[in-house]
């Protein structure tokens, strides 16, 4: 059985340097390693501000590749700020990734149900358009449905409606 090879990080960003941007694939091949252990160390220098990641994001459903470059000193702050930010939490919410308070999340619940009053929402649709998990919200929808708040209009699937006082 072939011994794993040992390749150092300087390695890497020397690699990283000559190729320019590069997926993890690309440096797997160029260096002889798995292209799991290339996302991995990649990763892993990314969180030491060794290297930039560009997100591949998706492409008519599809994931595209993440794109990898060597962190440059003195390089534009704003793109080096938001390429770590959006690397390092890629899946933050889209109201700022801060934690609600205690009963927060129902009331952007009841507030979104509420602006839609002829339509029957399931917890991922309001998951998604607020950007929150969405376990969370079917047991918001779930508390709102208990306090009077929102009607379970299908259980299956799970499909709610603000209730509206005549």
């Amino acid at each position: 059985m072939a011994r794993p090879q040992h390749i150092s990080d300087d390695t890497i960003i020397e690699a990283l340097a000559a190729e320019g941007e590069v997926t993890a694939a690309d440096l797997a091949d160029r260096l002889g390693i798995g292209q799991s252990t290339a996302a991995k160390r990649l990763a892993a220098l990314e969180g030491t501000g060794s290297v930039l990641r560009r997100q591949g994001g998706r492409v008519n459903g599809v994931r595209v590749a993440d794109h990898w470059t060597v962190a440059t000193i003195g390089a534009d702050n704003d793109a080096g700020n938001a390429t770590k930010t959006d690397a390092t939490n890629p899946a933050a919410p889209k109201s700022g990734g801060k934690r609600l308070e205690r009963g927060a999340l129902g009331t952007l619940v009841r507030d979104y149900l509420a602006a839609r009053p002829d339509e029957d929402l399931g917890p991922s649709q309001v998951g998604k358009a607020l950007g929150r998990s969405q376990g969370a919200v079917s047991n918001a929808l779930a508390r709102l449905e208990t306090a009077g708040e929102a009607r379970l209009v299908s259980v299956t699937p799970r499909r709610y409606r603000i209730v509206t006082k005549r």
